[in-house]
């Protein structure tokens, strides 16, 4: 692997470690996240949690397909494209009513959806702009954040299961 790509993933890593600590992760912001401002209903946000979660599991498909049915690629990756974009949508949709009311509680829920929105965003334009500061980034970071990103969203999972805590 490139020392560069290590470097960077180390970084984010330790950078991540680092605002977990600093900011309330555990029980006790648990107890303060609820509050009576909704634009969904808690069961209709679950759920467009949910399935932006499948969205981004049948987008993340892409790898296997494009090795699958190599003739296909360009097919595979504007499938890829759209549901990454519609997992975005619906992540947001997810995450919208912690948004009025935000608390250090909630931050491993942006974390996760702002690393979700630079993979994604980064990926279409990295696909589809042919600037070369923009292929850089999609070449060097696309894979190494998407990694962290699952990471981080294990995470997320796991912590509002209350499997962490």
């Amino acid at each position: 692997m490139n020392k560069n790509l290590i470097w960077i993933i180390t970084c984010l890593s330790i950078l991540l470690l680092t605002a977990l600590i600093t900011f309330n992760i555990g029980p006790e912001a648990r107890r303060q996240q609820k509050g009576p401002y909704r634009i969904f209903p808690k069961d209709l946000a679950h759920w467009l949690g949910w399935a932006g979660f499948l969205a981004l599991a049948a987008s993340a498909s892409y790898s296997a397909m494009k090795r699958g049915f190599p003739k296909s690629v360009k097919t595979w990756l504007l499938v890829h494209c759209i549901i990454g974009t519609i997992s975005l949508i619906l992540v947001f949709f997810h995450l919208i009513n912690k948004v009025q009311d935000p608390r250090p509680g909630y931050f491993i829920s942006f974390f996760t959806f702002l690393l979700m929105a630079v993979i994604v965003v980064g990926g279409m334009l990295g696909r589809y702009v042919k600037a070369r500061p923009i292929r850089d980034y999609w070449r060097t970071l696309h894979i190494p954040l998407t990694i962290i990103f699952y990471f981080t969203l294990a995470f997320h999972i796991l912590e509002k299961m209350n499997l962490l805590w």
